[in-house]
C-alpha cells in the first residue's frame, strides 16, 4: 500500500525465505536477522510460562500446592438432631474478641468460616438475608426496604410471603418443623413491618420449641460505630441460649446482614452436636462446594447447611438450590478461627480499599509518565512506564505480604503493590538490556522488556489461577469474593490481565521466531492459555474460552502466513465456537456435584433457561456502562486503539517495526470485542488488557537514545 499502512494477516515472502505476517516490504525492517539469541530469547519466554504452569500442576497433583477443592469432611450430626441458627446483622470477625466472650468460645471451639452476606444486592441488608436463608437462592422484598429496622414479616397474617418452602418443606416433609422467634414483623407506628427482637428474637431469650428440629433466631441489628452496649448484650443472651441447648444440639451463629453500607465478609461458626456420650468436633475451618475455598462460605450456603445438620434431605428442589452445604476443611491449622478471621479482613479491605489503592497508584505514576514523555527521557519513562505494566502482576503478589494486618492497611497495600511493580520492572529492565535479541549495529530489541513483563505476568497469574486463586482473592484486581461474584477460577479482570499479557508474549514470538518455530509456540501457548481458563480445577471461565480462542486462531494464521479473509476468519470463529462447546459439555458430564459455571450454563440450557441467563449478563455488561461512568474510559481507549491499528498515524511509525506487532494489533482488537461481548463485565477484561497492550506501546514508542544503545 502505497499510504504505508500494512494489512494484519497478509503474506509477503522475506529475505530469508520467511514469510512474514505483514504486508509490506517495510515490515521486515524491524525483524531480527541472523541474531542467533533471537530465537532463544523467544524460546526462553515461552519456556519459562509453560514451565512454570506445568510445575505448579504437578505441585498440586502431588498434594505440596492447594487445589480449588479443599480436602472436607462433611459435618457431624446427632441422632434426632436440633440445629438452632442465630442471625445478627452487623456481626463481623473484627467484634470476636475479649469482649465477647461467649462468641470468642464458640468460634475457638467450633467450625469458622468468613461468611459472604451476599444476597440479590451487593449490600445485604437484614430482610434480604433472611428472605435468602428461608428461599435458598437470593430473595429480596422491595416493599420492605433494608433501613435498620426492616424486617419481612415471616408468619405475618395476611401478609404475602416468598416461597420459603425451600427449607420449611424438606423439614416438614420429614416429620419436623421450623420454629422461627422474632422473624414475625410487626409494623412500627409508621406501618412499616419490623423485627420484634424485644419481645420474641434472642435477646427475649425464648425457650425452643422441643416438637421442631430447627429453630430460627433473630439476633439484634449491631450498627457500626455503636455497638458496645448491644453487642455485650448479645453475648450474654448467647451464653444463655448455649447454657439451656439441649444435649445432640447444633449451633450455628452467623452474620445476618451489612449494616455499615459496604460488602463486609462477617462471622460464621457452627458449634457442635455435644452431649451425652457424643464428643464436641474438634475445630476446623469451614468450606463448600459453591466456593471451593478454605475457610470461605456464602449465604446461600446456609440453607442446604441447615438441612444437613438437621439430618433431612434436601427434597426435590434442592438440586437448584444455588449454594452447597458447609463442610469441615482437613487439616487446618492450629487456629481456624483466627483463619477465618484474618481471611475475612483480607477479602473485605481488597473490595474496600481498591478503588483508593488503585487511584493512589494512578496518581502516583500516571504524572511521572507523563513527564519523562515531557521531558524526552527515555530512561524515565521506560522505568515507569514498564512499573505501569507490572501493577497489575503487583496486586497479586502483594497477596504474599499481610498487609490487611497493618494498623494503616491502605498505605500498607499501596506501597506493597508500588514496590513488587517496581521490583518487577527493575528486573525486566535489566534482563532486558543484558540479555535483548540484537536488532541492528549497537541497538537491543525494544520488544523483549514488554514480553518479559508480560511472562512475568502469565507467571503470576497463571500459577494462582492453578494454585486454588488465593492471591486472587485478596487481590484488589482479583476475584472480589465478598461480591460473591466468582470465589475460585480465572475471573474477567484476570482474563483481562492474561490476555493482554499472552498477547505481549506472541508479539515478541511471531517477530523473532521463522514461521514453523512461531507457529508451533503460538499454538503451546495458545493452547495452554485455552487450557488454563476452560479447565474445572484451575480458570472454569466459559468467557475465556472463545476469545482465547479467536486471538490464537489468527496468530497461528499469521504466523503460517496466511491472510486474514473472510473464509479464513470464519473457519477461526467457527473453531472458537466448537472448542468453547467443547468444554462446556465435558465440564457437564461430570455431573451436577463437580460442575462449574461452564456446566451449569450446559444444564440451564437443557432446563430452557439459557436465554434468561445470556440476556442478563448483557444486561449486567450494558448495566456497568451506566452504573460505574468511569467504564468508559474503557470504551474510548479501545476505540482510539482500533484508530490506531487501522489508520497507523505517522507517529506511531516505532510500533509496526518489528513484524509481530501488526497481527498481535488486529488480534487484540478481535479477542477484545469478544471478550466484552461474552462475560457480563466484560469491560472490566478490555480494561486490563488494554492496560497491558497501551504500556508496551509506549515502551515500544519511548525515543531511542541513552538507554537503549549498548
Amino acid at each position: 500500500m502505497g499510504d504505508g499502512r500494512r494489512e494484519p494477516g497478509s503474506v509477503q515472502r522475506g529475505p530469508d525465505g520467511w514469510t512474514p505476517p505483514v504486508g509490506d516490504p517495510e515490515a521486515t525492517a524491524g525483524r531480527v536477522t541472523g541474531g542467533p539469541r533471537s530465537p532463544r530469547a523467544a524460546w526462553g519466554l515461552v519456556a519459562a510460562v509453560l514451565l512454570s504452569w506445568g510445575l505448579a500442576v504437578v505441585a498440586v497433583v502431588t498434594g505440596l500446592a492447594p487445589a480449588h477443592a479443599p480436602d472436607t469432611r462433611p459435618l457431624a450430626t446427632a441422632t434426632d438432631p436440633q440445629v438452632v441458627l442465630v442471625g445478627i446483622p452487623g456481626l463481623t470477625w473484627d467484634l470476636v474478641d475479649d469482649g465477647t466472650p461467649t462468641l470468642r468460645s464458640l468460634a475457638r471451639t467450633g467450625r469458622t468460616a468468613a461468611l459472604v452476606v451476599r444476597g440479590p444486592d451487593e449490600v445485604t441488608c437484614a430482610a434480604d438475608a433472611w428472605l435468602t436463608v428461608g428461599t435458598g437462592t437470593r430473595t429480596d422484598r422491595d416493599a420492605l426496604g433494608c433501613g435498620p429496622d426492616a424486617m419481612l414479616p415471616w408468619g405475618a397474617p395476611d401478609s404475602p410471603e416468598p416461597d420459603l418452602h425451600a427449607l420449611t418443606g424438606p423439614v416438614e416433609a420429614a416429620g419436623g418443623c421450623v420454629a422461627t422467634y422474632g422473624l414475625t414483623a410487626t409494623p412500627d407506628a409508621a406501618g412499616r413491618p419490623q423485627l420484634d427482637t424485644a419481645s420474641a428474637g434472642l435477646l427475649a431469650g425464648p425457650a425452643l420449641d422441643p416438637g421442631c428440629h430447627v429453630h430460627l433466631l433473630a439476633g439484634p441489628t449491631i450498627l457500626e460505630g455503636d455497638r458496645s452496649d448491644v453487642l455485650e448484650a448479645t453475648d450474654a443472651a448467647l451464653a444463655d441460649l448455649v447454657a439451656g441447648l439441649p444435649d445432640r444440639s447444633t449451633l450455628v451463629v452467623s452474620g445476618m446482614g451489612q449494616t455499615a453500607g459496604r460488602p463486609d465478609a462477617q462471622v460464621l461458626v457452627v458449634h457442635g452436636p455435644a452431649g451425652g456420650s457424643q464428643e464436641l468436633p474438634p475445630p476446623a475451618q469451614l468450606s463448600s462446594g459453591s466456593t471451593r475455598q478454605t475457610g470461605l462460605v456464602q449465604l446461600v450456603d446456609l440453607t442446604p447447611t441447615v438441612l444437613s445438620l438437621a439430618d433431612v434431605p434436601p427434597g426435590p428442589s434442592g438440586a437448584d438450590l444455588p449454594g452447597s452445604p458447609a463442610t469441615a476443611v482437613e487439616g487446618t491449622g492450629a487456629d481456624p478461627a483466627r483463619e477465618a478471621a484474618d481471611l475475612a479482613a483480607a477479602v473485605s479491605d481488597a473490595k474496600r480499599l481498591a478503588p483508593w489503592s488503585l487511584g493512589a497508584l494512578a496518581v502516583v505514576l500516571f504524572p511521572l509518565v507523563g513527564l519523562a514523555g515531557l521531558l524526552g527521557s527515555r530512561r524515565l519513562l521506560v522505568g515507569t512506564t514498564a512499573t505501569v505494566m507490572a501493577v497489575p502482576a503487583a496486586t497479586f503478589l502483594a497477596g504474599l505480604v499481610p498487609w490487611w494486618r497493618a494498623g494503616q492497611p491502605w498505605p500498607a497495600l499501596t506501597a506493597t503493590v508500588l514496590t513488587v511493580a517496581a521490583l518487577v520492572a527493575a528486573l525486566a529492565v535489566s534482563l532486558a538490556h543484558r540479555a535483548g535479541p540484537v536488532t541492528g549495529p549497537g541497538r537491543r530489541s525494544p520488544l523483549l522488556l514488554p514480553a518479559l513483563v508480560a511472562a512475568a505476568t502469565l507467571v503470576v497469574v497463571g500459577v494462582d489461577t492453578i494454585w486454588s486463586s488465593r492471591l486472587g482473592l485478596v487481590s484488589v484486581l482479583g476475584l472480589q469474593p465478598v461480591t460473591a461474584g466468582r470465589f475460585y477460577g480465572q475471573g474477567n479482570v484476570g482474563f483481562g490481565m492474561l490476555l493482554g499479557a499472552l498477547l505481549g508474549v506472541l508479539a515478541a514470538v511471531l517477530s523473532w521466531l521463522p514461521r514453523r518455530g512461531a507457529a508451533l509456540a503460538v499454538a503451546l501457548l495458545g493452547g495452554a492459555s485455552l487450557l488454563l481458563g476452560a479447565a474445572p480445577g484451575a480458570g472454569a471461565d466459559f468467557g475465556s474460552v472463545p476469545a482465547t480462542a479467536v486471538v490464537t486462531g489468527l496468530l497461528l494464521l499469521a504466523a503460517l502466513g496466511i491472510r486474514w479473509t473472510w473464509r479464513s476468519l470464519l473457519v477461526v470463529a467457527g473453531g472458537s465456537v466448537v472448542l468453547a462447546l467443547l468444554a462446556m459439555v465435558l465440564d457437564w458430564l461430570r455431573g451436577p456435584e463437580r460442575r462449574t459455571h461452564l456446566g451449569a450454563f450446559v444444564q440451564s440450557a437443557l432446563d430452557g433457561e439459557a436465554l434468561g441467563i445470556v440476556t442478563r449478563k448483557l444486561e449486567q455488561s450494558l448495566g456497568i456502562l451506566v452504573s460505574y461512568p468511569l467504564s468508559w474510559l474503557a470504551v474510548a481507549a479501545l476505540l482510539a486503539v482500533a484508530w490506531v491499528v487501522v489508520r497507523r498515524p505517522g507517529w506511531s511509525d516505532p510500533l509496526w517495526r518489528e513484524p509481530g506487532v501488526t497481527p498481535v494489533a488486529g488480534a487484540a482488537l478481535a479477542g477484545m470485542t469478544v471478550a466484552w461481548v461474552l462475560n457480563d463485565s466484560g469491560i472490566a477484561a478490555v480494561a486490563l488488557c488494554l492496560t497491558m497492550l497501551v504500556t508496551a506501546g509506549i515502551l515500544l514508542l519511548a525515543p531511542e537514545g541513552e538507554a537503549q544503545a549498548r
